[in-house]
């Protein structure tokens, strides 16, 4: 939350109408003794940050593929990681974005950084944190990376030995990913995946 939308116990006291009125739009931190005390929210505000806290995605496709890729994903080679160089805090992170990307095969860096600002699902595939955002310039060398045919080549290693039925739970039927092997390369252009 912003810190320049801030008011004193004091001033919350004179002018606790007009404070209101200012939490209606936007919160407002209530400060005592100069440290941050309540924060003031109206109830709009207050109904999306509870119903978005009760989304358990536990259950999802996509995050159970997450558990069973984690299980089994090894060092990928040199030339690869440095390929998929992106601002990534974790190496993980990093194979698990381009795992998502040749999944999905988001057709722009607009629209891969579009999904990992939005789809809750698709940050906690990759384990994103809830403040950070990929720029727009790592999302398309990530999406360049992804067309290599080296890069692709490791990615369908990753997932050779992981069950038809869970990547088709996924939705990644339609993917570089599950015809790797049958050498019949396909991309989908959008996600079967809305939250």
């Amino acid at each position: 939350m912003s810190e320049s939308r801030r008011i004193t116990m004091l001033d919350l006291d004179r002018h606790l109408s007009q404070a209101l009125e200012q939490a209606r739009h936007a919160p407002l931190s209530v400060q005592r003794y100069g440290q941050r005390w309540v924060w003031m929210v109206s109830s709009t505000a207050w109904a999306d940050a509870v119903r978005w806290g009760a989304l358990d995605a536990a259950a999802h496709p996509l995050l159970q593929l997450r558990h069973a890729l984690d299980l089994q994903l090894r060092a990928w080679p040199e030339a690869v990681m440095a390929a998929l160089r992106v601002d990534a805090s974790s190496v993980r992170e990093q194979q698990r974005a381009a795992l998502l990307v040749a999944a999905y095969a988001p057709c722009s860096a607009q629209r891969l950084h579009d999904d990992l600002h939005y789809q809750q699902v698709y940050r906690q595939f990759i384990g994103l944190d809830a403040g950070s955002v990929w720029p727009l310039q790592d999302c398309a060398r990530m999406l360049a990376a992804c067309g290599s045919a080296m890069v692709q080549a490791t990615l369908a290693d990753a997932v050779a030995t992981l069950p038809r039925a869970l990547l088709a739970a996924a939705c990644v039927q339609g993917s570089v990913l599950l015809h790797a092997h049958d050498g019949m390369p396909q991309q989908i252009e959008g996600s079967c995946l809305s939250y």
